[in-house]
């Protein structure tokens, strides 16, 4: 028994000695196929990349010439100019009505951002749309210059031409200040370049002796004698003068605006005044004796048409005292004092009247990125002229390398 079962096992151990061997000769077939898969595997990929590559390299130097004919033609079209020293001074953005060049100044030193303006480039000066004023005849002293040109006033010129004078809407709609061309220091071509500034000009649109207006064809200085036109005024809306005392009882008209601004400067007169023209009437035996006086009055508010405002003359105070007491005369009943109070305030000279408002700034020099005590255009020699474009040309030679690496 136990041989028997001696020869078993042993029958049992060759069995898996021969089991162990199928075994390893499958595995050898099975990792010989997959060394032969990934050999042809890599093979079409080298293949393909290798496409690829080389079409790429083919499209991306036929996109170079064709991005490098396109900037060389497109760069013998544009028009350049330069002043007497060669310096550029930029591309032309367009031309005016006289055909002259005019570029785009980005101006970078306002803290709010980045404005640009419109300078047109002629031959021996510089030339804007919008005009400076002044309040000399010689167009010295400090220059103003307009928030927003207007149709209304802008569009004639000196001779009264309608549609030959100066309106420019490119600074309204990017919303920065106001540019224009003045004269320089000495007042002399081919001019400096100016802003809007928050301030209020010094002057009134009365005062405006002469302007620097550099857009149109003349022959020496651009400075002309210019004075603005009488504005045309209109009556005060008086309605809410006459303080009742109760609020929101008197609704201001449609289409106006209080001049609340302008009353606080001369509330004090009026009180003076109004006390005085009190003292005379109340007085008066009616008051001492019949007991009948002028009651107190307050001074409310009052109205004009929107786009204009109070004008202010030396009758201002008085007119606002007479105007205050007529409406106490229609409203009140004073008895035997009304003729008397009517005597009185009657002899006030003055009317309340509103007229248009001339919007004028301070202007101030640019100035230039370069040196920050010069204007941006004082650099800047005349005369200016076009920079002559490349030749171009359709036949392309292509130059091999050297072996430099250049």
């Amino acid at each position: 028994m136990r041989r028997q079962g001696g020869h078993l096992r042993k029958c049992n151990r060759l069995g898996r000695r021969h089991m162990v061997a199928g075994y390893d000769s499958v595995t050898h077939a099975y990792r010989t196929r997959r060394r032969q898969g990934g050999f042809i595997i890599t093979i079409e990929l080298i293949l393909i990349t290798s496409i690829l590559i080389i079409g790429s390299l083919v499209g991306l130097a036929a996109i170079r010439d064709a991005l490098f004919k396109h900037y060389m033609t497109q760069q013998s079209r544009e028009l350049v100019v330069e002043d007497a020293n060669g310096r550029a001074l930029g591309e032309v953005f367009d031309v005016d009505e006289h055909d002259a060049p005019r570029i785009l100044y980005f101006d970078r030193s306002p803290p709010s951002g980045i404005n640009r303006a419109l300078i047109g480039i002629r031959d021996d000066r510089f030339s804007s749309r919008e005009p400076l004023y002044y309040a000399t005849p010689n167009c010295s002293g400090d220059p103003c210059i307009k928030s927003a040109s207007d149709e209304a006033t802008d569009s004639r010129d000196i001779a009264g031409d309608v549609n030959a004078g100066s309106v420019s809407y490119l600074h309204a709609l990017q919303g920065g200040p106001v540019y224009a061309i003045g004269p320089g220091d000495p007042a002399a071509l081919p001019g400096f370049l100016y802003r809007g500034t928050p301030q209020q000009c010094p002057f009134d649109g009365v005062d405006v002796q002469s302007r620097w207006i550099s857009q149109k064809v003349i022959a020496g200085a651009p400075c002309e004698q210019f004075t603005l036109d009488d504005p045309q005024s209109v009556q005060a809306d008086t309605t809410c003068l006459l303080s009742t005392g109760i609020v929101d009882l008197c609704t201001p008209p449609p289409g106006t605006v209080a001049q609340d601004d302008i009353l606080s400067n001369y509330i004090g007169p009026v009180d003076a005044l109004v006390d005085t023209t009190l003292g005379t009437v109340n007085a008066l035996p009616t008051c001492a004796l019949l007991g009948v006086c002028v009651p107190e009055v307050e001074v409310g508010t009052l109205y004009c048409p929107a786009g204009t405002s109070l004008d202010e003359d030396g009758d201002l105070v008085t007119a606002l005292v007479r105007t205050l007491f007529d409406q106490l005369r229609a409203t009140t009943d004073l008895g035997l004092i009304e003729p008397l109070l009517g005597a009185v305030t009657n002899t006030l000279p003055g009317e309340l009247t509103c007229s248009a408002v001339e919007d004028f700034q301070l202007a101030e020099s640019v100035p230039s990125a370069d040196d920050p005590t010069r204007n941006a255009l004082d650099a800047l020699v005349a005369p200016f002229q076009l920079r002559a474009p490349t030749t171009a040309s359709s036949n392309w030679i292509r130059t091999p390398p050297d072996g430099e690496g250049l």
